[in-house]
């Protein structure tokens, strides 16, 4: 089984993210978009056009769902359990020794490195203290013969992909809003997951938690 280490924001943190995303209007475009006339002028052909809010805006992007966002840290490749285990506990133990962060989503990003297609909710806070905790993991697991890759984890949250229809407009109005954003404070945990199939669609399922002093 692929197994990957992340971190999972609480759920409500991740909702109130979401939230600002879908509150940024999509236009309507035009082309597609039937204009629509009141009264008898409208029928005659003489009347103001206005577009019937029925019609579904155009989409601007790709949400990524709440149950999919999350902070990658690191791929630890195709594992079996015992593995999977045996990495759980070097993390566990090494864990006990970190101080859990305090961290809240704060501001936005997009287009931020070459190759990237992803809307960013950034974080701020102990930032600092939460990429030392993303290092550690990397490096308790490299003791143990698994040589990852330590350059995965960025302290944003990909909370959207840039699509063919994203006009420049749009992506400005929606940085925008994330930058005015401020969250909640939370705290850390380190997740292990696996990639499964729940109904022929890709699914993130959660196999261990790991926890850390306050």
């Amino acid at each position: 089984m692929l197994v990957h280490g992340a971190i999972i924001p609480p759920t409500s943190t991740l909702e109130a993210v979401a939230a600002v995303v879908r509150a940024v209007p999509a236009p309507y475009d035009e082309t597609q978009v039937g204009a629509r006339t009141k009264g008898l002028l409208g029928r005659l052909g003489r009347g103001r056009t206005e577009a019937d809010p029925a019609d579904a805006p155009v989409a601007m992007l790709e949400q990524v769902e709440v149950d999919r966002l999350h902070l990658p840290i690191t791929g630890f490749g195709n594992l079996t359990t015992h593995d999977a285990h045996r990495v759980a506990e070097a993390i566990a133990a090494a864990a006990t020794g970190w101080k859990a962060p305090k961290v809240r989503f704060a501001g936005g990003t997009a287009l931020d490195f070459p190759g990237d297609w992803s809307v960013w909710a950034k974080l701020a806070g102990e930032v600092d203290a939460l990429s030392d905790i993303a290092r550690g993991v990397t490096q308790s697991v490299e003791g143990l013969g698994f040589f990852v890759d330590r350059r995965q984890f960025r302290p944003m949250l990909s909370v959207a992909r840039v699509t063919a229809t994203t006009t420049g407009p749009y992506l400005e109005a929606l940085v925008a809003a994330l930058d005015d954003f401020e969250g909640e404070s939370w705290s850390p945990t380190i997740s292990l997951t696996k990639e499964t199939f729940v109904g022929g669609q890709p699914t993130t399922i959660e196999l261990e938690r790991i926890d850390f002093p306050e």
